[in-house]
């Protein structure tokens, strides 16, 4: 299960990588040229459609997660440009380095589980390599996803207070301002991860298929207290950033609407051309924020549901009765995060009209201009 889904729930015994897979290797053979798998037991069909739907999961996020890792990289280059006279750009530069992480942890972990790097892990490394790639993958997963969540929830209560009150805002949220936000984002978040590596450790065990023991990670004493103490505080952060996106989010659909009924009603031409031009940005950087944010929010919804779920019935878990529908959300729900993390390039392609010219020109592509003239205002 990834840990972008049990976030402060996890045990001493998973055998996890970002994507999980629930068999051992019991028939592992030192002396063998291929990593033989075991059989699987006869399940009950209900648990054969989830599996196979995990294992479709699995498959599939190993391109999409790619598309990620190529187009955020894609992202950066073009915001870079615009940071210093555009504070937006500060924040999607932000959450593009946080997106390429969380989609470099799901192509490790989705990647873990063939048989020849599984062979190599535990014949010639002697580490169990689910537990590795856990270690490795799961926590930045969660935590890079974190500091996605921190960023959109600023981006979004940004654009709000920009609406009520522009003249303000753009003297409080400067570009250099923004840059220190993000900074501290990424710190906050990242420094969140080190009590899960303080109190886990790699510790040798016997394994019996090859007659020798191998490193697993257990849990170091005081686990259970920094999960105890730490994990309602970390849950309650996620709720309230969630809401006030979706607070947000809601405002600015509203706003934005309002806005596109105002202009079809001006006919005067008392209202001159420049208030339609500045009109017209609000529009697009309002547009453009709604899709992202939007995307979020949806892809983000059956996370936010399974921890309401692990918290409001204690079987909801990965190895308690309901432990393969538990799987089986956690699949869909990092599945959901990552395209989340790979995609925005394309909204960013077609609603901006300067993020849609530099990137032209970073390519040599000659194409038409995205919207009329006065989009050349937006500079998100």
């Amino acid at each position: 299960m990834s840990e972008g889904v049990q976030p402060d729930v996890a045990t001493t015994q998973s055998n996890s990588s970002v994507f999980p897979v629930t068999f051992d290797h019991s028939e592992v053979n030192e002396n063998a040229s291929t990593l033989t798998l075991p059989s699987f037991p006869v399940l009950p069909p209900y648990f054969m459609l989830l599996y196979y739907l995990t294992v479709a999961i699995r498959i599939t996020a190993i391109p999409v997660s790619f598309l990620g890792l190529v187009s955020n990289p894609i992202n950066m280059a073009v915001f870079s440009k615009q940071m210093n006279s555009d504070t937006v750009s500060v924040s999607l530069f932000g959450m593009a380095i946080s997106d390429f992480f969380v989609c470099l942890s799901t192509f490790l972990g989705a990647s873990a589980d063939f048989p020849v790097i599984e062979k190599f892990f535990l014949l010639q490394l002697s580490i169990e390599p689910r537990d590795f790639w856990y270690m490795a993958t799961a926590f930045p997963n969660l935590h890079f996803g974190r500091i996605t969540l921190t960023i959109s929830t600023f981006i979004t209560l940004e654009r709000c207070l920009c609406v009520a009150m522009p003249l303000k805002v753009k003297m409080i949220f400067t570009s250099k301002r923004c840059k220190i936000i993000m900074f501290i984002s990424f710190l906050v978040n990242l420094l969140q991860m080190l009590p899960y590596y303080f109190t886990y450790s790699f510790t040798p065990r016997f394994y019996p298929p090859l007659n020798r023991s191998i490193y697993r990670y257990m849990s170091k004493p005081g686990y259970e207290d920094v999960i105890k103490y730490r994990g309602p505080f970390v849950l309650s952060f996620f709720y309230v950033q969630f809401s006030l996106i979706i607070i947000c989010t809601a405002i600015l659909i509203v706003v934005l609407n309002r806005k596109r009924a105002w202009r079809k009603s001006v006919t005067t031409a008392s209202v001159g051309q420049s208030s339609n031009q500045v009109s017209s940005k609000e529009l697009k950087v309002i547009k453009m924020m709604v899709m992202v944010s939007s995307l979020f929010i949806a892809c983000n919804l059956p996370t936010t549901v399974l921890y309401m779920a692990v918290e409001a019935d204690s079987r909801i878990n990965f190895e308690g009765t309901s432990k393969h529908l538990y799987d089986a959300i956690g699949y869909v729900s990092a599945m959901l995060l990552t395209i989340n993390s790979s995609v925005n390039i394309f909204i960013y392609y077609f609603n901006s009209s300067s993020y849609h010219e530099r990137f032209n020109q970073m390519f040599g592509i000659k194409g038409k201009e995205i919207g009329s003239k006065s989009s050349d205002a937006n500079k998100n």
